[in-house]
């Protein structure tokens, strides 16, 4: 590479020095406080000064006995980041050797790992270090240590009387490619790894550099802030260094950056975070032409703040083992989307940003990029996965803001993915707060863990966290539902207790599990048990009033004690979070309360009820028969219609062929998506109405482009009007105008939209029951009744007695619905259909749908890996084994649809564009859409499945339980998160049992897609389903 200003050649670090040397130009390349406790009493060093330290110290060496290599050596450096810090490594690399630099941060037992790794057995230490160097001495016998050179070593006035060191027979294209140091991975998700930097991979980074007169307040031992050193010493302009032996204080670096007086400043967000604390420090930025932040994620909020303040922020994101690869510090000045960093260019053309969750994305780095010094992946060949998470910015093209990263986020027990960053960005920004870790994986809830800052020493546990509750509720605030945290899992740490954390302020968060996993594992046995206090007596109508003051507490009004806990916004986390205060503060009898009883009872009346029971003795009404008697009650209620004017439905007139109007809810859902892409492509179709769930941060329209864009679904939007609604409204809450046009013009309705948790009771879905009311009422208001097709589900039949073939027909025992509130919920829907067709004159047709599978030629393939079919198949590679039968019950045959293929059928029974009616027939009033031609899990499924490259023993059924169970770990064995849904069909699996059969001849009678439908393992459908799972487990 040729010299910044120069002709001349540089292929060494080396040789860049010594040209720095003889420049005519001998602006300071760096600035360090001369006292040793200093901040702002800077010596400037410039070239000469520079080269002449470092051939003071190449001297020094040889008097120390060490002699120039030919050959590569390593020697590690364990010391604070100062000027002889600096002089040692670069006295080493003239010698020949290659300069190991270790994190002051790490313990006795990785220092001497890594030296091990690297066939070393010398070590310099920093003259406060001579301790740490015994310990690592007890591990290492063989190791020789040395401290690093003192001033008086390498500024001696002898060696200017001496001939400067030359190493002999030097060959500069072999130096070229030869390491000239090394770093450590951070080691926040385990043991740190070496990480090489040759002569070619420093003068890569030189591609980024800054022009500009900068600050630095990061160690050399980050790689961030060796780089942007070496860079500085190459476009020659000065960086001044923050004292390595001075403790990093708001009153410190801002002294230290207004006499450097700097037009970049180099840090982390931990400092940005001191900075802001007083307006001196904000004022400091300000005089900046750039504030860099780097090495971990700068929380939104002291981000916005400080650009509001008219600090210009920007961030440069990389890694050690491949360097920077993005960055918002070139973005234009009026630009405020600091947060969002553009590929660096020479890094774009081997970047590639994959998806691992919606539009959250993972960079990985591809074969050729000159500063990747690793690999960790052949997909792609010689790839590396860099585990970091990016989403998109929504207008800016190819603009990325980092969100975590993969072993950061916290998969709770439900499957739901909590990314503590931006939770504990904002909780970190509090005075008292010095750091904040997020816990909860494979837990109900996440919990918090609070370290205090110095300030903060003097407060007890209580008083504390009184002090810091505020900002845990803004924090909760911006977070979705399932990762909010409540008081009674937050850990207040001792102020003697350190948080370990890496040389770039981020926390290990690994490590801090391991040493808080007793403290962590008490929260959740408190929850579980509700050890504690004395526990309260109360009457039931006390533990009315209690219920909705805790509620009130967990942020949820709830209006009266019969108001539905799920309508009122008690989601899952809620409802644990209540059962979690319910056992820790109540008398219950010693009896114990069910993992969803605040679901189960579903509103404060009936739970008050529950729990008074719990405590005194006697017995309500049985679960199961009083959920019986409430689908009764729900199908008398909603099943009830204006009748239309005249003679009834005309059938001559419904198949007569005119161009439709389609409502279609649940337009950004799985089968939804399809149906709509369905619809958009068919030319008979005039307009399709999308009916979204009013949201608040953005339109109908946007929220379903991008719901759209997730699913990798490329639909022209032409014919399509999105509408935000709400359906449990009787006018779905649009305007006049809206709801006239969907009155005048609608010719059919296909309903998906339903609420799928199968954790609550029934009387939570009757804002999904009366939504499908209304759509009904809508279907009978319409010039002629509009066609509404309402997506069901075969679970309203699969608590029928075995064997049983299930007709295309209504279902006439209510207990034959699977006993989940969503089934029974379903069959209520059913029944209301039933009584609108025969008694009101409506047009409408229940599609009894089974399971479905992502569409082989359209949207992505990822099958959601949180359900059980797919994480009972991820069980092949945590535990190597997969179950012979599919179920407890010995099931062997699959009747899975294809997304795009139902889609298509519906539209077929729909008959939209019908253009005769010779083959229609009668139009059933129920049909029943599962595969027609079902495959074997055990002969077609598992063989097509190692076909695949899916490597696993095939056992019986409760082997694999066994084996489930006995694995522990969820974060090896994800699979096990629904080892109690498996045991539950365990405990009712009948033996040598007829499976139930659903009759299909009147959905294939009509529709030509479903009877020609292929089965999942028929063609390559089982290998890109597998391929897809493969990126995400």
């Amino acid at each position: 590479m040729g010299d910044a200003g120069t002709k001349e050649e540089i292929l060494t670090f080396d040789q860049l020095l010594r040209q720095r040397a003889v420049d005519a130009d001998q602006t300071p390349l760096l600035a360090y406080p001369k006292s040793r406790l200093g901040v702002n009493d800077y010596e400037l060093v410039t070239g000469a000064k520079l080269n002449r330290f470092v051939d003071g110290a190449a001297k020094a060496l040889l008097q120390r006995g060490f002699k120039s290599v030919s050959k590569e050596t390593v020697v590690g450096i364990y010391a604070p980041s100062d000027l002889h810090y600096i002089i040692t490594i670069f006295g080493l690399g003239r010698l020949g050797y290659t300069a190991f630099l270790l994190s002051p941060r790490l313990p006795a037992s990785a220092v001497a790992t890594l030296l091990t790794a690297c066939n070393t057995n010398t070590l310099f230490y920093g003259n406060a270090n001579a301790p740490f160097a015994q310990s690592v001495r007890k591990l290492l016998p063989t190791l020789t240590s040395f401290p690093i050179l003192s001033r008086e070593e390498y500024d001696s006035p002898t060696h200017e009387h001496t001939p400067p060191f030359e190493r002999r027979n030097v060959d500069p294209v072999k130096e070229h490619h030869r390491r000239y140091l090394m770093l450590h991975s951070s080691g926040s998700t385990g043991l740190p790894k070496p990480i090489s930097f040759s002569n070619k991979r420093l003068m890569v980074t030189f591609l980024t550099a800054q022009p500009h007169k900068a600050f630095q307040s990061v160690p050399f031992s980050h790689a961030h802030g060796l780089i942007t050193y070496v860079q500085h010493i190459y476009i020659r302009k000065t960086l001044y260094l923050m004292n390595g032996h001075v403790p990093q204080t708001h009153d410190t670096v801002t002294a230290a950056i207004k006499a450097a007086n700097p037009e970049i400043v180099w840090t982390v967000p931990y400092v940005l975070k001191l900075l802001a604390e007083k307006q001196d420090g904000i004022d400091a930025l300000k005089k900046c032409k750039i504030v860099s932040s780097s090495g971990s994620r700068c929380p939104d909020d002291l981000g916005d703040l400080l650009v509001s303040q008219g600090v210009f922020l920007g961030l440069t994101f990389g890694s050690t083992e491949v360097a920077s690869l993005f960055s918002s510090l070139t973005r234009p000045r009026d630009d405020t989307a600091w947060n969002y960093m553009r590929p660096q260019p020479h890094v774009k053309p081997y970047l590639l940003m994959r998806p691992v969750d919606g539009e959250i994305c993972e960079a990985i780095v591809l074969d050729g990029l000159k500063s990747k010094a690793i690999s960790n992946s052949d997909d792609p060949p010689n790839s590396y996965h860099t585990s970091d998470l990016f989403t998109p910015h929504p207008m800016i093209p190819d603009a990325w803001k980092f969100v975590g990263r993969l072993d950061d986020r916290i998969t709770l027990l439900n499957g739901e993915k909590v990314l503590p960053l931006p939770i504990e960005g904002r909780i970190r920004r509090h005075p008292l707060v010095k750091e904040a870790v997020i816990f909860g994986i494979d837990k109900p809830v996440p919990g918090l863990l609070l370290f205090r800052s110095d300030n903060a020493a003097h407060l007890n546990d209580e008083k504390f966290l009184n002090e810091v509750w505020l900002v845990i509720h803004e924090a909760n605030m911006q977070a979705e539902g399932f990762s909010q945290i409540s008081r009674d899992v937050v850990v207040v740490v001792g102020a003697e207790v350190d948080c370990a954390s890496t040389d770039k302020s981020s926390i290990k968060r690994a490590q801090i599990y391991r040493d808080f996993a007793s403290a962590i594992e008490d929260v959740y046995a408190r929850l579980e048990t509700g050890q504690g206090g004395p526990l309260l007596q109360l009457s039931q109508h006390e533990l009315e009033a209690w219920i909705l003051e805790k509620f009130q507490e967990l942020d949820v009004t709830i209006s009266n004690t019969t108001e539905d806990f799920f309508t009122s916004g008690v989601d899952s986390l809620k409802a644990i979070q209540m059962r979690g205060l319910i056992v820790k503060h109540l008398d219950t009898g010693a009896n114990t309360c069910g993992s969803m009883i605040v679901y189960d009872c579903g509103n404060a009346k009936e739970l008050a009820e529950k729990l008074y029971k719990l405590r005194v003795g006697g017995t309500a009404i049985g679960g199961n028969e009083k959920e019986i008697e409430t689908m009764k009650v729900l199908i008398n209620r909603y099943s009830t219609f204006q009748k239309r004017q005249g003679e009834g439905i005309d059938s001559s007139k419904l198949l007569k062929p005119k161009p439709s109007v389609v409502v279609l809810t649940g337009a950004t859902g799985s089968l939804g998506s399809h149906i709509l892409a369905q619809l958009a492509g068919n030319a008979n179709v005039q307009k399709i109405f999308c009916l979204i769930r009013s949201l608040h941060k953005e339109s109908a329209t946007e929220h379903l482009v991008s719901a759209l864009k997730e699913r990798n679904l490329l639909i022209p939007l032409t014919k399509v009007i999105a509408l935000s609604s709400e359906l449990s409204k009787s006018n779905f809450g649009l305007s006049g105008s809206d709801l006239g046009s969907l009155q005048s013009e609608t010719t059919h309705i296909i309903h998906c939209a339903w609420a799928v948790n199968f954790a609550l009771s029934v009387q939570s879905f009757e804002p999904q029951i009366q939504a499908l009311h209304n759509l009904l009422s809508l279907s009978l208001s319409t010039p002629e009744p509009a066609h509404l097709l309402f997506c069901s589900s075969i679970g309203t039949a699969m608590a029928t007695p075995r064997p049983a073939y299930i007709a295309s027909a209504p279902i006439q025992e209510l207990r034959h619905a699977s006993p989940t509130g969503y089934s029974r919920s379903k069959l209520i829907g059913e029944r209301i259909l039933e009584a609108a067709v025969l008694n009101f004159g409506a047009h409408a047709t229940t599609l009894r749908i089974g399971q479905i599978v992502p569409a082989r030629n359209a949207g992505s393939q990822l099958w959601n890996p949180s359900e059980a079919v797919p994480l009972m198949i991820q069980s092949a590679v945590t535990l190597g084994v997969l179950p012979e039968v599919a179920n407890a019950n010995g099931a062997d045959e699959c009747t899975w649809i294809e997304a795009d293929l139902l889609a298509e059928s519906i539209l077929e029974l729909a008959r939209i564009g019908v253009e005769d009616d010779s083959n229609s027939g009668a139009a059933s009033m129920v049909y029943n859409l599962v595969n027609p031609e079902p495959f074997s899990w055990k002969k077609e499924l598992l063989p097509a499945l190692k076909a695949a490259g899916l490597e696993f023993d095939v056992v019986p059924w409760d082997t694999w339980l066994e084996k489930l169970d006995a694995e522990e770990d969820a974060a090896k064995n994800p699979t096990r998160k629904l080892l109690g849904f498996w045991r539950g069909l365990e405990d009712k699996k009948e033996k040598n049992v007829v499976e139930i059969v659903f009759e299909t001849k009147e959905a294939t009678a009509t529709s030509k897609a479903l009877k020609d439908a292929e089965r999942v393992v028929d063609g390559e459908m089982v290998g890109s389903l597998l391929e897809a799972w493969r990126k995400v487990w």
